[in-house]
């Protein structure tokens, strides 16, 4: 029950700080939103229209709000773009009808319908659209043939407009949309028939390795490491406790005879034979590890194998140092 508790106020905590981080990071946008719009107001005040509609872009993406939204509609009005304001005024009008003021509303449907009479529409028409139609205009996907025979306003400037079908040549085609009150069609001519190999394109071919290699045996090399890694402690816990059993057993040759070793020094005798012990424990340990090692090495693909086959493991010892050594 105690640890269930400590759990859940751990996850408590972790919520808390979770919140926590995310408050200051709202803490630190809703500042600089504040900045980028009122640099856009004194920007649009001094007539740089274009650097004021950046500011209030980057203000409204930061912190969406309609009174914003609606200064980015009146900037962009200003700079021609009357299809953007007109769908930005639409927005604020529909919030503004639900969340209020009223004047806000109000502004927006005058600005709205000042717009209307002046805006540029297109239209796409297309006879007997094939199944699966998808068209875009400039890059961005439209409805399908749903967006065919409606007209909606769009900005001025150069456009592209590009349909496509299974089974069929894509075709696309530009269209110049003068800055106000123009109506434009754009008929889309019946798609041809795509080529035979064009339905299904043939996908490129990996890149040939340069030297491919044959996998290796996970498991060999797993038996290598273990192997190697275990003799190696067992050679190092033999060659101490070995070295420190002959020590002892140099002292204990000057005091003891045939007949035995003093009492006192009964405890020297008995610390030599666990010394004793722990070594031969060390070394038995060590030939097993590399059987393990060499036999994990003789699993590993056959150019590994063949150098296996003649591998050799030696111990080594020296003064201040004691290894391991594997050649092959």
């Amino acid at each position: 029950m105690k640890r269930g508790l400590s759990f859940l106020g751990s996850g408590v905590l972790l919520g808390a700080v979770t919140l926590s981080g995310a408050a200051s990071a709202e803490r630190a946008v809703k500042p600089m939103a504040e900045a980028l719009f009122r640099q856009g107001r004194d920007l649009f005040k001094r007539g740089q229209y274009p650097e004021a509609c950046a500011k209030f872009e980057e203000s409204q993406r930061l912190e969406p709000k309609p009174g914003t939204l609606l200064n980015l509609a009146v900037c962009h009005e200003k700079v021609g773009k009357l299809a953007t304001a007109w769908a930005e005024l639409s927005s604020v009008e529909e919030v503004a009808r639900r969340e209020g003021p009223p004047e806000r509303e109000a502004f927006a449907r005058a600005q709205r319908a000042a717009l209307e009479e002046r805006l540029a529409r297109l239209e796409l028409k297309m006879e007997a659209p094939p199944a699966s139609l998808s068209l875009t205009l400039d890059g961005e996907p439209l409805n399908g043939a749903a967006a065919l025979n409606a007209p909606f306003p769009i900005d001025p400037g150069r456009h592209r407009v590009a349909a496509a079908a299974p089974g069929k040549k894509a075709w696309s085609t530009a269209v110049e949309v003068p800055p106000e009150q123009a109506s434009i069609v754009v008929t889309i001519p019946a798609l041809e028939d795509a080529p035979q190999g064009a339905l299904a394109p043939r996908a490129p071919a990996a890149p040939r390795p340069r030297e491919p290699k044959p996998p290796a045996d996970s498991t060999g090399t797993t038996l290598m490491a273990i192997g190697f890694s275990v003799g190696a402690v067992g050679l190092v816990v033999g060659a101490v406790a070995g070295a420190l059993t002959l020590s002892k057993s140099s002292a204990l040759a000057e005091v003891c005879t045939d007949d035995g070793c003093p009492p006192s020094w009964g405890d020297e005798l008995s610390t030599a034979k666990t010394l004793a012990n722990v070594s031969n424990a060390g070394f038995a340990v060590l030939a097993v590890g590399a059987g393990v090692g060499v036999a994990g090495l003789l699993m590993l693909p056959s150019r590994n194998a063949t150098a296996g086959a003649s591998a050799a493991l030696t111990p080594v010892l020296g003064p201040g140092s004691i290894g391991l050594r594997v050649t092959f």
